[in-house]
């Protein structure tokens, strides 16, 4: 791992994004069993109710957060990975992994609440770490 040393950062800040997705998940199964709103007719089958067409809100508001998710974290960790195996410090990995992390938890509980402008905030501020990334893997490329 001395090799890498901005691994560790990398392996963290991947396991909080898990998490941070899995607890998404969670509340959003969670929600679907509480309002009884299930549109796969085999899932409604499941919970012994009639499919609706419509999701509840908070069903609804998960679902948004991970196609955000889905959208955002690919290119954030293949950023990551690279700017550590191009051999970025352990510091620098620390501050920016560690932003990136704590700016798309912020920006689930604020689209969870529907607080703009908070919510385009906390995305580009997550934008503007991966654009940070981007800068220093072409710094060390030259």
């Amino acid at each position: 791992m001395n090799a890498y040393p901005a691994l560790p950062a990398f392996a963290l800040a991947l396991a909080a994004l898990f998490l941070k997705t899995t607890l998404t998940s969670f509340l959003q199964i969670v929600s679907r069993f509480r309002s009884r709103s299930f549109l796969v007719p085999e899932d409604a089958a499941l919970a012994g109710v009639r499919p609706r067409e419509k999701e509840a809100p908070l069903v609804q508001r998960c679902g948004h957060i991970w196609r955000n998710d889905v959208e955002n974290l690919p290119l954030f960790l293949a950023l990551a990975l690279t700017y550590v195996l191009l051999g970025a410090t352990k510091e620098s990995a620390q501050l920016l992994f560690g932003l990136y992390v704590a700016v798309r938890y912020a920006h689930t509980i604020v689209y969870l609440r529907g607080l703009q402008p908070w919510r385009a905030l906390c995305f580009f501020g997550g934008l503007l770490i991966c654009w940070i990334i981007a800068v220093r893997i072409v710094m060390l490329l030259m």
